[in-house]
């Protein structure tokens, strides 16, 4: 009898042992469980999140598209003016870098190429001017010039500061072009321009690479202006700017009369020209699309040809009260 009662007296002890064990097992399974419920809940709001802004993404480009295909179709039927599209005075599309927002939220932007300075013809000073109004150091303007011009032109002798063939390969860069630039985007293919991303992002909405010195005074921006008229006092730019921007001017000689601004050059023509920067966003999207763009009125296939297509960033107002005006072509929603 008393020794039955001491097996089980000891068994007892192995036995509340053995359910402790099992207690801290159970324990942390449930804590296993846990974290994975809370790692997998987790990855299911991820999902969800990059779902959401995938589909935002996708109907923003729906949008922005939609919005490029709007503007597309308004200068190709529509007459060109002073400063853009419809009557001459009056144009229902301006074509300087404005915004215009459609019914979903999308925003075009139309740059006449004219109103920009054209790099490939190589001023020397009114591009000095640009770049030092855009950023660049003093002591580095003649470089970035010189590396430019030795870029487009078509020898491969080095100017004082500038770059050819011999420079680009230990940077592992295409040799210059000796050509024609084809993109504004080709000044970060070379030396000096590279290193200074924040320069070239200033500076390529002032510029195109038409080949052509037609200057269109109604759609530049405010900095070519100053480049292009250095004597200029910042008042008569201002009036200037002021007055075109509720109605472009027609002539230079009327220009000169109002402002004072010496607009008597050959190459000044108050005129839109063929080719255009169209610049298209939409909600949902990080950045902008841009389309380079030459119309083609007798074209065979279409109306126009898109030159070129590349993302850049959103362009915020330059002014407070610069929120957009309605797109031409929006449509009011049918009342329910």
């Amino acid at each position: 009898m008393s020794l039955g009662c001491g097996i089980r007296r000891a068994v007892a002890p192995i036995r509340r042992h053995q359910q402790g064990y099992v207690l801290v097992l159970v324990l942390s399974a449930l804590a296993m469980l846990a974290l994975i419920g809370g790692r997998f809940a987790l990855r299911i709001d991820t999902l969800r999140e990059q779902a959401g802004t995938l589909s935002a993404y996708a109907r923003g480009r729906l949008e922005a598209g939609n919005g490029a295909a709007a503007a597309l179709y308004w200068i190709s039927t529509r007459p060109t003016g002073a400063a853009g599209f419809g009557p001459f005075l009056k144009p229902s599309l301006w074509a300087d870098g404005r915004p215009y927002l459609l019914d979903q939220g999308a925003e075009v932007r139309l740059q006449d190429l004219r109103g920009l300075y054209p790099l490939n013809l190589g001023q020397r000073e009114p591009f000095a001017a640009l770049l030092r109004l855009s950023g660049a150091e003093p002591d580095a303007i003649d470089t970035y010039i010189d590396v430019m011009l030795d870029y487009v032109d078509t020898d491969n002798l080095k100017r004082l500061n500038g770059a050819e063939r011999a420079a680009y390969v230990p940077l592992g860069l295409p040799p210059p072009r000796n050509d024609w630039m084809l993109s504004v985007r080709e000044l970060s293919r070379m030396p000096q321009w590279r290193e200074h991303p924040d320069l070239v992002a200033s500076l390529e909405p002032m510029v195109s690479t038409n080949r052509v010195g037609l200057f269109n005074p109604n759609t530049a921006p405010t900095r070519v202006l100053q480049a292009l008229l250095p004597t200029a006092r910042p008042a008569q730019i201002e009036r200037f700017e002021t007055l075109r921007r509720a109605e472009p001017f027609m002539s230079a000689q009327s220009a000169v009369t109002t402002t004072g601004l010496p607009f008597d050059s050959d190459e000044h023509l108050f005129h839109v020209g063929d080719q255009y920067r169209l610049t298209v966003w939409a909600p949902g999207m990080p950045r902008s699309l841009q389309y380079n763009v030459v119309l083609l009125p007798g074209g065979a296939v279409s109306p126009w040809l898109i030159a070129e297509v590349h993302s850049v960033p959103r362009l915020k107002p330059s002014k407070a009260q610069e929120r957009g005006t309605v797109f031409p072509l929006a449509l009011t929603p049918a009342p329910p």
